[in-house]
C-alpha cells in the first residue's frame, strides 16, 4: 500500500511540473486558406459519349494571385485501395470510357508552400448511353423493321439504326422494342426486339445480337413446337415506374407468333426460363389453343394473366404461376340474385370477337392496380367495350358499353388508345385523329387537327413513366420529314376532351414509329 501512495505522489508532482511549463507565450500565424467551389456532388455521364468537364473556382486568402504554388490532382477511386490520378490540371476535361458503375471522385489542391491539402468530393455515375430513354420500334424507308432510341440522361441523344447495325438479319413487320426492367438477377434482364419475322434479345449495352439469342434458347419443353412460330410478339409485365421497375419482378409471360402463351416464375424456374405453354385447358392438355396477341393483366400487380381464345371466342385466365400447366375457362353463371353478367367471358353465343385489348391505370370501382379494356365486335359490325379487373383467380367485370354511331369510323380504326383518367378512347383512321367519350348518356365525339394531316402510325398512353399526367404519345409520318413523335396531355376539363401539347416533347426525323417503351436501367 505504501508503494501505491508513493506512486500517486510522484505522478502529482510530474503533472504539476508539466502544467507549469505551459505558462509560456505562443505565437499563432495565419496560413493561406482555400475554398473550392464549382464541383458538383454528382455527375451523370454516358460511357463513350460524354466528356466530364469541371471548371472549379479556388478562392485563397493569402496567395497574392500566385497560382504556381499549387499542385492539382483529380483522383478517381475504382475500388478498395485502387485509385487513378486522371488529371493534374486545375480544370478537368476527361472523356468517359469507364464501365458503367458509380465512382468516387476527389479533387485535391496542395499548397506547396505550406503542405496543406484542400479537397472537394464528388461521385461520377457512369451508365451506358442507352441505359435510359424511349425505345422506338418502326419501319425504315425500305419497309424493314428498325429500332431507334431517344436516350435521355443529361440531354436527349437520338441513336439510329440499332436493328440494322445489330448483326441480326434484316427483319420485317415490326412489333415492339422492350426492356424487361429490373430483374431478380442481372441475367434475367432482357432487351427484346419483337417482329413478326423474328424476335431476339440484344446485348443491353452494345445493342448487338445474334440469331442464337432467341426464345428457343430459354425453353425446356416436352412437346414438339414449330420453331418458326416461336417468335415472341407480346411480353408482360411492363415497366411501370420512371426508375424502371416492372409490375411484378418474379412473374413473366409471353405470346408467340404462333399464338402460344408461355409463363415463368423466375425463382422456381431457375431464372428467365419457360416450360410448356399454358394456352390449353386441363381436360384437353394435348390441344394448344391459339391466343390473340394480347396479354391482359392488372398493370399495378400481375398476380394473374388473361388471354383470348381465338377458336372459341372466350377470355381465359391463368393465376397459378410456378405450378399450373393449363388455363381456366371463366364462368358466365348468373350471380346470387339471378342476374346475368354485364358481359360474357365466353362470346361465342353472341358472335362477338376481340378487336383490341389494353391494360390501363384506371382504378374505377375498386380496381386498385388498374382496369383492362377490350373492344369487341359482332356479326353486324356493332362494337362494344368491356371493362374489367384482370386480377387473381376471379377477374371482376366492371362495365360494358356499346359504341354509339356518333363515333365516326370507329370500326375502321387503325389504332386505339384508352385514357386511364377519363372515359375516353382515342382512335385514328389514316391521317385523321378522333376521340370518343363513352360516358353513358353523355357520349361525345371529337376530331383533332394536331397531326397536320400526316399519316398516324401509333397512338399510346403513358402508363410507364408518369401515368398521373395522362400523356398521349402520337406518332406521324410523311416522306419528307420522316417520323415525328409528340407528347400531349389530355386536359381535365370534364366538358371537353382537350389535347395540350407538352413543351420539349416533340421529336422528328424518326423511323415510321409503330411502338414505344420506356427503359431506365442497363
Amino acid at each position: 500500500m505504501k508503494i501505491f501512495h508513493y506512486t500517486i505522489i510522484l505522478l502529482a508532482f510530474l503533472i504539476a511540473g508539466s502544467c507549469s511549463k505551459d505558462l509560456g507565450n505562443y505565437e499563432y500565424k495565419d496560413i493561406n486558406e482555400l475554398s473550392i467551389t464549382g464541383v458538383n456532388s454528382t455527375y451523370n455521364m454516358r460511357k463513350g459519349y460524354d466528356t466530364l468537364r469541371i471548371n472549379p473556382k479556388i478562392n485563397a486568402t493569402m496567395d497574392d494571385g500566385d497560382t504556381s504554388r499549387y499542385d492539382y490532382y483529380w483522383i478517381l477511386s475504382k475500388g478498395v485501395r485502387l485509385t487513378d490520378t486522371i488529371s493534374r490540371k486545375k480544370q478537368l476535361n476527361y472523356p468517359v470510357l469507364l464501365d458503367p458503375a458509380n465512382y468516387p471522385l476527389f479533387y485535391k489542391v496542395v499548397d506547396k508552400k505550406t503542405g496543406v491539402v484542400w479537397r472537394a468530393n464528388s461521385t461520377l455515375n457512369v451508365s451506358t448511353p442507352v441505359a435510359r430513354g424511349l425505345l422506338i420500334m418502326g419501319e425504315d424507308e425500305q419497309g424493314y423493321a428498325e429500332a431507334e432510341m431517344l436516350a435521355m440522361l443529361n440531354d436527349t441523344l437520338h441513336i439510329r439504326q440499332i436493328l440494322s447495325k445489330s448483326g441480326l438479319p434484316r427483319l420485317r413487320e415490326p412489333v415492339s422494342f422492350v426492356h424487361t426492367g429490373n430483374g431478380s438477377s442481372n441475367a434475367d434482364i432482357k432487351l427484346w426486339v419483337f417482329t413478326k419475322t423474328g424476335s431476339y434479345f440484344l446485348d443491353r449495352g452494345a445493342l448487338t445480337g445474334t440469331t442464337a439469342n432467341n426464345f428457343s434458347r430459354l425453353l425446356y419443353v416436352s412437346e414438339a413446337i414449330n420453331p418458326e412460330t416461336l417468335h415472341p410478339i407480346s411480353f408482360a409485365p411492363q415497366v411501370i415506374t420512371a426508375a424502371g421497375a416492372p409490375t411484378s419482378p418474379l412473374y413473366r409471360a409471353l405470346i408467340t407468333q404462333g399464338g402460344d402463351v408461355f409463363v415463368s416464375f423466375l425463382l422456381i424456374n431457375g431464372g428467365d426460363l419457360y416450360n410448356n405453354p399454358i394456352n390449353r385447358v386441363s381436360t384437353a392438355q394435348q390441344v394448344r389453343i391459339p391466343a390473340a396477341p394480347y396479354l391482359i393483366y392488372s398493370i399495378g400487380n400481375m398476380a394473374s394473366v388473361m388471354w383470348y381464345d381465338t377458336i372459341n371466342k372466350r377470355f381465359m385466365n391463368y393465376s397459378s404461376f410456378g405450378s399450373g400447366t393449363a388455363s381456366v375457362v371463366l364462368s358466365d353463371d348468373k350471380d346470387k340474385d339471378g342476374n346475368e353478367p354485364i358481359f360474357p367471358w365466353n362470346n361465342a353465343a353472341l358472335g362477338r370477337t376481340l378487336v383490341y385489348a389494353e391494360n390501363t391505370r384506371n382504378t374505377d370501382l375498386g380496381s386498385t392496380n388498374g382496369n383492362s379494356f377490350a373492344i369487341m365486335k359482332d356479326a353486324n359490325n356493332a362494337h362494344y367495350v368491356y371493362k374489367f379487373y384482370a386480377s387473381g383467380a376471379a377477374p371482376a367485370r366492371r362495365a360494358a358499353y356499346k359504341i354509339s354511331p356518333i363515333a365516326v369510323d370507329f370500326d375502321k380504326a387503325d389504332f386505339y388508345a384508352f385514357s386511364s383518367n377519363r372515359t375516353v378512347i382515342f382512335y385514328s383512321v389514316g391521317n385523321k385523329l378522333y376521340a370518343y367519350d363513352y360516358n353513358p348518356n353523355n357520349e361525345r365525339f371529337y376530331q383533332y387537327s394536331e397531326t397536320g394531316g400526316n399519316q398516324i402510325t401509333m397512338l399510346k398512353f403513358d402508363t410507364q413513366i408518369d401515368h398521373v399526367t395522362n400523356s398521349l404519345y402520337i406518332a406521324t409520318y410523311n416522306s419528307n420529314t420522316k417520323g415525328t413523335l409528340r407528347r400531349f396531355r389530355v386536359g381535365t376539363n370534364p366538358n371537353i376532351v382537350e389535347l395540350l401539347p407538352q413543351e420539349n416533347s416533340t421529336w422528328t426525323d424518326l423511323v415510321k414509329v409503330r411502338n414505344i417503351n420506356w427503359r431506365a436501367v442497363n
